[in-house]
């Protein structure tokens, strides 16, 4: 019968001393670090973080983020055979929403859903200077009643457009600068 040294576990991971840190991002991966030192994620979805020119240590920072955020949000996460979680698009959104103040990106309008942002690209078309009613828009665009609430509403909660008023019993936007 064959007996077997028992193994070490090391519990702990030697930080480095960071002269200055804006935000707790570095804190969370740490923590991620510690809690999870062996699991490992992927991202299709790499494409994304592309479409804006981020600095090399933006996007290591966002990577590190999409890591965390995923392993956080395993239960609801897809592997593949060998256990690695794939990272989602909703990762990657959430990732830039929480360091959008790290990153300094230029338009919000980039942090939006691809048809949230041809919405929000049709209104500057045709209200850039002007102030429009949800009705307006609908008969403009031709779109759902439904779906121009909507929008209009995710878009004064992202603070890209601005209600400045009431007509009769429709509210009145405008977009913001």
């Amino acid at each position: 019968m064959k007996t077997y040294k028992p193994c070490k576990v090391k519990r702990y991971i030697k930080i480095e001393k960071l002269t200055f840190r804006k935000y707790h991002i570095a804190d969370l991966h740490l923590l991620i670090q510690i809690l999870y030192p062996s699991r490992r994620t992927t991202n299709p979805e790499v494409g994304i973080i592309e479409i804006i020119q981020f600095t090399t240590y933006q996007k290591q920072l966002i990577k590190d983020t999409v890591h965390s955020l995923t392993i956080i949000n395993e239960l609801y996460r897809d592997k593949d055979k060998y256990g690695v979680l794939y990272s989602t698009k909703e990762d990657i959104y959430n990732a830039i929403h929480l360091l959008q103040n790290e990153l300094n990106i230029p338009h919000q309008s980039y942090l939006l859903a691809p048809n949230l942002r041809w919405f929000y690209k049709e209104l500057q078309q045709y209200y850039q200077d002007t102030f429009f009613t949800s009705k307006e828009v609908q008969l403009k665009l031709e779109k759902a009643k439904t779906t121009v609430y909507e929008h209009l509403t995710e878009l004064v909660d992202k603070e890209l457009i601005e209600i400045i008023g009431k007509k009769a019993h429709a509210f009145v936007y405008q977009l913001k600068d």
